[in-house]
């Protein structure tokens, strides 16, 4: 095969690449409101109310030390030191995707239980968190530098800028590494509650929700490109 052919090929192959990832690093959020909302109309067939598998739970795993906070606002449940924190639809609403945002948050609350997972990521951030107020002044200071032929300084800055962005990515593959084993804790739990078809639908709710933190570790990939939607580094 000619050696031009093969170019425009390996060029067509990395755009089109590049296009697929840009549309899971900009889109897969939307895509996960669609399967939740989706989600959220299809009632478990079980009597249990998403209070009571709560209460459950809390008696099996946390001898009922762990507590339980009320939000507002959708899609904001969480779990913080000890507090599990769910919204009023998650509450009120008798559906897989109820549960199935129970069961992950209070899989987060077993990590807590079990180790040191949550603490370390936490550090992580916000130790990146301060040190990305960095990221900036040393790109431009390096460039500054390398114009005004100082090498080695604009190396060294250069260099520190990199390896912040680094730790940027690492800290969002240590967050999908937590949030996939916490996943895997609520799908056992589900397997007390849900029949087989409610518990194949509660998986896909979970992949989807992972897909939205690869997507955020794709836009900070990719953020060379000026096309994906703009993140913080380390949220």
């Amino acid at each position: 095969m000619d050696t031009t052919w093969v170019i425009i090929i390996a060029v067509i192959g990395v755009a089109v690449l590049l296009c697929f990832l840009l549309s899971i690093a900009n889109f897969s959020g939307e895509r996960f409101l669609e399967e939740y909302e989706q989600t959220n109309k299809i009632e478990v067939q079980t009597e249990c109310t998403p209070l009571q598998f709560v209460a459950e739970m809390n008696e099996k795993h946390f001898k009922g030390r762990l507590r339980v906070g009320q939000v507002a606002q959708k899609a904001t449940d969480a779990y913080s030191k000890g507090t599990i924190y769910l919204s009023t639809q998650t509450i009120y609403t008798n559906s897989v995707a109820s549960f199935t945002i129970i069961a992950h948050e209070l899989g987060h609350a077993l990590q807590d239980q079990e180790g040191k997972k949550l603490k370390s990521l936490t550090f992580l951030r916000r130790f990146g968190r301060g040190i990305a107020l960095l990221l900036g002044p040393c790109i431009i200071a390096g460039g500054i530098l390398a114009i005004l032929e100082y090498f080695l300084l604009a190396l060294c800055l250069l260099g520190a800028a990199i390896l912040i962005f680094i730790l940027s990515l690492y800290v969002k593959l240590k967050t999908i590494s937590i949030e996939k084993d916490a996943s895997v804790k609520a799908v056992a739990m589900l397997g007390e509650y849900l029949t087989a078809n409610e518990l194949k639908i509660s998986k896909k709710l979970l992949k989807d929700a992972k897909l939205t933190y690869w997507a955020d570790f794709l836009r900070i990939f990719l953020w060379w490109t000026a096309l994906s939607r703009k993140t913080k580094l380390f949220n």
